[in-house]
């Protein structure tokens, strides 16, 4: 499955979520991407918390909750690639908002990253320059919302920090190399 911005959007409105759903898949990608994972029950309350909830998201939004995991964590290790940043699409929102989304998306993957704990000595050199993207795109914005350059540069930047959350899990999810036998 994947999710939708829209789909999303909505159910966060009904639930009174203070974050985006931009920003909730962000913190996930990177808090995922760090080499960290979460139980169910651990989910359910780190979203609580980064979305503000003041009680525990009742059954509709934790049914999504639970599929959005599995998605952002299949799309990150799935061999096809396939992973997307959760952004509105062009007739769900003007270009404002979604540069908006892609900010508040890669601060919410620096803030799940860092949550994580899963940094310990030296970051591999590849990770910590996509993660220096990442923080020079949570700071995006538009300086004239009617520049036609603005649609392609987005497109690029989301491309970019799609790039950049699967070379932060390749990096740091490497599996350990399989022992040498002698025969």
């Amino acid at each position: 499955m994947t999710i939708e911005f829209s789909a999303a959007a909505d159910l966060w409105l009904e639930s009174r979520c203070y974050q985006t759903p931009s920003a909730l898949h962000g913190w996930l990608t990177g808090y995922l991407a760090s080499g960290a994972r979460l139980k169910p029950a651990d989910w359910l309350v780190e979203a609580q918390e980064y979305l503000e909830l003041e009680e525990a998201p009742e059954a509709p939004l934790q049914a999504f909750l639970q599929t959005f995991y599995d998605d952002v964590l299949l799309g990150l290790s799935g061999e096809s690639m396939e992973f997307s940043v959760l952004l509105p699409a062009d007739e769900d929102a003007d270009i404002d908002e979604q540069v908006e989304c892609l900010a508040q998306w890669s601060k919410g993957f620096l803030d799940g990253f860092g949550a994580s704990g899963q940094i310990q000595g030296k970051v591999p050199e590849d990770v910590l320059e996509v993660l220096q993207d990442l923080d020079a795109f949570s700071q995006a914005s538009l300086d004239d919302p009617q520049d036609p350059q603005n649609e392609m540069l987005y497109l690029e930047l989301a491309e970019h920090a799609r790039v950049a959350a699967l070379t932060v899990f390749y990096g740091m999810n490497k599996t350990a190399p399989a022992p040498k036998t002698l025969h």
